[in-house]
């Protein structure tokens, strides 16, 4: 047995090894290699077809998987309430010339994973198959963009991935981010909600005219990645999409801005949870290229979703209060985008996790960031989450395809490793004080109200009424 005495030593001894050996010299002074990464010529991937159809097609051998992707530049803010819904479902059940069940059938049979997802101003269509399944399914695919089964039945179908009806607040931080759109988008077209007669309309002639508008090989793209020959897909692709006709691209549509306003609101809904919920934040502006590089060098020092940003650290390596504080940068394409910042933990800590948010907030704004952040920033930005991008045939293809939906070239992604290592501290600053405005967000709290709000001050937290006026979004009281 060994001795108390032998113990300690031999606790201290492999307490002290991993330290002994540790190297503690900064990596700029590590004569580390310049990072190689060149992203895939577009021009290689890109097939394009007479009617305006653009496609990136790459073969990418990893595992028997075929992934097909459209991109359609029009969401929910284009055309009349509920017709962007209404052509979802539509696409949700599949082609027309498929009967009833059957599309879900043949879904079934290749054991494919089809989804349709409706944003505020693009459509994206996924298809996951077995390589074997490849050329049936990009089949399936033309017959969904051609014509979907428009009217048949309503609820949707296989693809089914939007909610309808009220918030559920039992899905915490999902009805903390739904309350929280509620408010934001009121008013603007991205927050519209079509009446039952609009819904009507919408299902029956609608749909079909959305369709027939913004539906059209020159305003939809495709990706297309998986275990196959990249000569045959293309080939494959062309013989099915060839005869695809429809009008010139509808001219794109500019939205509205959208504005919160100060002074803040609290919005509150009582959930009997274990934790609470919060979403804060504010609409941002169309981001010109310019000021792009600096906004995401700044986001990435203050919270995106990584473990050294000063939101994780302060919230989560510091004082322990959450396992996540990061933020969420979703800039608009014609239209005004959002700037979020999502956290959650025991109703103890809500209140604090509020308070050190906003400090950060204004931290950031207030301060130059240091040379250390912009370096780390900029080697994660270009040489992680831009190489990642391309990693794959199938990132590199989604990646080139929306581009090329949205600018019509590649000169972003081709720029953006110059841009980002182009940044300064000026610009940070500049960027966060552009973009981040603490005294007119909303923010968002779901969970036990009571004990929120009845809980001891860990350090000077205040209670959520000094933040804004709050309002019961879930139908309670105050």
């Amino acid at each position: 047995m060994i001795g108390r005495t032998s113990m300690l030593v031999l606790a201290l001894a492999v307490a002290a090894a991993p330290a002994a050996g540790q190297d503690y010299t900064h990596p700029k002074e590590m004569g580390l290699p310049t990072p190689g990464f060149e992203r895939p010529d577009p021009d290689r991937l890109r097939l394009a077809l007479d009617n305006d159809l653009v496609a990136y097609v790459a073969e990418d051998h990893r595992v028997p998987l075929v992934t097909l992707v459209a991109f359609v530049a029009a969401g929910s803010g284009h055309g009349e309430p509920g017709e962007a819904a209404a052509l979802a479902d539509a696409m949700r059940r599949g082609p027309a010339s498929m009967a009833g069940s059957e599309f879900g059938a043949a879904l079934a049979d290749m054991a494919a994973a089809y989804s349709v997802d409706l944003g505020r101003e693009e459509i994206e269509i996924t298809l996951d198959v077995p390589a074997e399944d490849a050329w049936q399914a990009l089949g399936l695919l033309a017959g969904v963009l051609r014509e979907p089964a428009f009217g048949r039945q309503t609820g949707g179908g296989p693809g089914r991935t939007s909610r309808t009806g009220g918030i559920d607040w039992e899905s915490s931080i999902a009805g903390a981010i739904a309350a929280f759109d509620s408010r934001m988008w009121q008013g603007h077209p991205f927050g519209r909600t079509a009446t039952p007669a609009q819904q009507e309309a919408a299902a029956t002639e609608g749909a079909q005219r959305f369709h027939d508008r913004w539906v059209v090989p020159s305003n939809v793209t495709l990706a297309i990645s998986g275990d196959f020959d990249v000569a045959e897909a293309r080939s494959r692709t062309t013989d099915v999409f060839a005869s695809w006709t429809g009008g010139a691209r509808p001219a794109p549509v500019t939205f509205p801005a959208a504005s919160t306003s100060a002074p803040r609101r609290v919005l509150t809904a009582d959930v009997s949870k274990l934790q609470g919920w919060v979403v804060l934040g504010h609409e941002i502006p169309v981001v010109p290229r310019d000021d792009q590089a600096a906004l995401a060098v700044m986001d990435y020092i203050l919270g995106a979703y990584h473990l050294d940003s000063r939101l994780f650290r302060e919230s989560r390596e510091l004082r322990g209060l959450t396992n996540d504080n990061s933020s969420f940068l979703e800039p608009g394409v014609r239209g005004p985008g959002a700037y979020t910042f999502r956290t959650y933990g025991r109703p103890e800590t809500v209140r604090l996790l509020v308070d050190i948010t906003f400090r950060e907030l204004n931290k950031i704004r207030s301060g130059p960031a240091t040379e250390d952040e912009i370096f780390v920033a900029k080697g994660a930005l270009v040489d992680g989450i831009y190489a990642a991008s391309y990693a794959t045939g199938l990132d590199a293809t989604r990646s080139y395809a929306r581009e090329w939906l949205r600018e019509g070239d590649h000169e972003w992604s081709g720029s953006y490793p110059e841009r980002i290592g182009a940044v300064t501290s000026d610009q940070v600053q500049a960027a966060a004080r552009s973009y981040i405005h603490p005294e007119r967000m909303l923010i968002s709290v779901v969970g036990p109200l009571e004990q929120i709000r009845g809980a001891e001050m860990i350090e000077s937290e205040p209670q959520l009424e000094a933040w804004g006026r709050v309002e019961r979004v879930d139908g309670g009281g105050r």
